[in-house]
């Protein structure tokens, strides 16, 4: 007798397993997602790593009355130095009042003294350099042709082959000392130079040769009989149709004194020569001898009895100079123009009688840096402000607008105006417009420009984290009080770049950070592939589908599956349970 076979009904089963396959491609699925989320929100370490990096920044002093203009370290005369992290502000504490003006050859006061910065120094092995006179007092960039220089530099240690260079040439040290760290060299002849330039230098072991901007310097040097007169510069105003000279300021150097001081005004042929002999004021330390209209205009003040008043009646350009005597000893002379405007007839009340020129300015917009960051200590930009009277008779400028570019922000008490710090109060608003600043630079009255005279407006800006990303315009606009020949020479602009990195501004993505496994585009792919393969050999080989078989018999899946009945199905976890518990009892 055959046997029947039996025929066993294989759907449940099917259906299970196709389930299971379902739910382990799903895991699998879930864990490439995890690694995903993994890759994309661990912390950069080797940014927290870069933040760390130690740089070296500083500090210097100059003088006022041998520079205004911070930019050019050769010009100090003592560095302040100091180690931190690329992301903290340079802790180089720079003040006056740690300034001894006993020690110095300068008869600038001590809070005049100005400090500037210096964000990073990238050579710092030459630690010191301190320059004297022959009295032994430290020379702060101006002596005179009959002194001598005395020059000392330190470095961080011994060195091989130290020199100084002096106006490009090469010249050994008179002295190093035993540690080997400090060199000296004395310099006796300055008759032949105006400016001396010097440089303190030595090789590395490895054949590098030391750079450092604190071991440099340029000295002025002041020849026997050189002018030291620079500039003449006039202010004019118009009283009634009388165009009157509001102010002079005569630019001088090298001026100790004010005694036995006198003044000369010449006019060429066109009117008598003035002699001024009081009624001025000098300043020995801001170098400028400054004279008010109402001690221009009276007589007393001048030796012929005449004063300025002779000019009230010209008409047409004058040149003005003016010669500076010492002990009737000339130290130099400078001119400036002047253009008086015609007379109207004023018998006719109802005529109108306005003689006022059409102001013409010219305004130029320049940067320091092409590029910033948007970290400190990269992020910082000087804009320079240059507006020049290009008309014949003096003008006046009523404000200065200057809109930043997006997100950058103006540095509070950075603002220069003709090389001379001023509070912000009194001369810059700084505004918010939506998300930029925009700064208005103006004071009472306004600045009177005479022909050809420039006002220069110094100021820094930092970008922000808002800074957009590549190119961005700063604009500048003045206003003058007079309606202009030609309005578009009132505005200008200049570009700056933000980036992220500036030594490499088209980079678009940062390096790959060190996130342990996960952040190898390799080791991706070949999750990925994994999941494909091991999904493929479970649906389509025997060998996968008896494992799952197997699972699916396990007493693991089963548990599982009992305990996704007891949260979704309750009825079924309930018949179930019962079931198993009498299965139990039988066994």
């Amino acid at each position: 007798m055959e046997e029947e076979g039996i025929r066993v009904t294989t759907q449940k089963k099917s259906k299970k397993l196709q389930t299971v396959l379902l739910v382990i491609t799903g895991i699998l699925g879930l864990a490439l997602i995890g690694v995903a989320i993994y890759f994309y929100t661990i912390k950069d370490t080797n940014t927290n790593t870069d933040t760390t990096n130690n740089v070296t920044c500083g500090c210097y002093y100059i003088d006022p009355a041998v520079t205004t203009e911070c930019g050019d370290p050769r010009r100090a005369f003592q560095f302040e130095v100091a180690t931190n992290t690329s992301t903290e502000t340079c802790k180089a504490a720079c003040a006056t009042s740690k300034l001894s003006t006993n020690d110095l050859n300068s008869s600038t006061q001590q809070d005049l003294y100005q400090i500037c910065q210096l964000q990073t120094i990238s050579d710092s092995r030459c630690q010191s350099m301190t320059i004297t006179d022959k009295n032994g007092k430290i020379v702060t960039g101006k002596v005179s042709s009959t002194d001598q220089l005395n020059i000392e530099a330190t470095f961080d240690g011994e060195y091989s082959d130290y020199k100084f260079v002096v106006n490009n040439e090469t010249t050994d040290p008179d002295l190093v000392t035993p540690d080997k760290i400090t060199i000296k060299k004395t310099i006796d002849d300055l008759s032949s130079s105006t400016a001396i330039n010097i440089v303190a230098t030595g090789t590395t072991a490895d054949g590098q040769q030391i750079n450092s901007p604190i071991c440099r310097r340029l000295v002025e040097v002041t020849q026997a009989g050189e002018s030291n007169v620079s500039n003449l510069q006039l202010t004019t105003r118009l009283d009634g149709s009388t165009m009157k000279i509001s102010n002079a300021k005569i630019s001088i150097g090298n001026l100790t004194s004010s005694a036995n001081t006198k003044i000369t005004f010449t006019f060429g042929t066109t009117f008598p020569e003035l002699v001024m002999t009081k009624g001025f004021t000098v300043d020995t330390t801001g170098g400028v001898i400054e004279i008010v209209e109402q001690d221009l205009y009276n007589a007393l003040n001048f030796s012929n009895s005449k004063s300025f008043s002779q000019l009230n009646d010209h008409t047409g350009n004058l040149t003005i100079k003016s010669e500076v005597y010492i002990s009737n000893a000339s130290i130099g002379s400078a001119s400036a123009s002047v253009t008086y405007p015609a007379v109207q007839d004023d018998t006719n009340t109802d005529t109108n009688t306005d003689t006022t020129v059409a102001s013409s300015f010219t305004v130029a917009n320049t940067v320091n840096l092409t590029c910033v960051e948007r970290v400190s200590p990269s992020n910082t930009v000087q804009y320079s402000i240059n507006v020049t009277n290009k008309s014949t008779t003096s003008q006046k400028i009523t404000s200065i607008t200057d809109k930043l570019p997006l997100g950058f922000a103006y540095a509070t008490g950075t603002t220069k105006l003709n090389g001379v710090l001023v509070t912000d109060s009194g001369y810059v608003t700084p505004t918010d417009v939506g998300d930029s600043q925009q700064l208005v630079i103006a004071k009472t009255g306004g600045w009177t420009l005479s022909a050809n005279q420039s006002l220069t407006i110094v100021f820094q800006a930092q970008a922000g984290a808002d800074a957009l990303t590549g190119t961005n315009k700063n604009e500048v606009v003045v206003t003058p009080e007079e309606v202009p020949t030609d309005p578009t020479t009132l505005r200008a602009s200049v570009n700056t770049t933000v980036a992220q990195d500036c030594e490499n501004p088209d980079a678009t993505t940062d390096e790959t950070p060190s996130t342990g496994i996960f952040d190898s585009v390799i080791f991706k792919v070949i999750i990925g592939i994994t999941v494909i393969v091991t999904g493929w050999y479970i649906y389509s080989r025997p060998k996968g589908r008896l494992f799952v078989e197997r699972f699916v018999d396990s007493e693991l899946y089963k548990t599982t599956e009992l305990g996704t009945w007891k949260l979704f199905k309750p009825k079924k976890y309930f018949e179930e349970t019962v079931v198993r518990k009498s299965q139990r009892k039988r066994e």
